[in-house]
């Protein structure tokens, strides 16, 4: 394998956790809800329901998010390297024309 950037596994690692921060944020919500919605549920007799909708929802996004995390992993040299070729150059620019870095 070729030399890397070491900034694409920074970047990476950033995304990832913000990814699963994300999920684990989207997880708690939807826990809170379904805690101070219950009863209404309950009374409508429509706990099943939103308990099996509220799975497949986050089963989905879970999922999806896994999913995006696995193939920045397999591609992030070129995903990453784009992002770094277009900042670099921002950077440059700003140098060449006297502007912060």
């Amino acid at each position: 394998m070729s030399h890397q950037d070491p900034r694409v596994g920074r970047m990476f690692r950033r995304d990832s956790i913000a990814a699963i921060g994300a999920v684990v944020t989207v997880w708690l919500i939807y826990a809170f809800t379904f805690w101070m919605m219950r009863p209404a549920f309950a009374a409508s007799g429509l706990t099943g329901i939103m308990i099996g909708l509220g799975a497949c929802v986050l089963f989905l996004n879970t999922a999806a998010v896994l999913a995006m995390i696995r193939h920045y992993g397999e591609d992030r040299a070129a995903i990453y390297g784009t992002d770094l070729y277009y900042l670099d150059r921002l950077r440059q620019s700003r140098r060449e024309q006297g502007g912060q870095p």
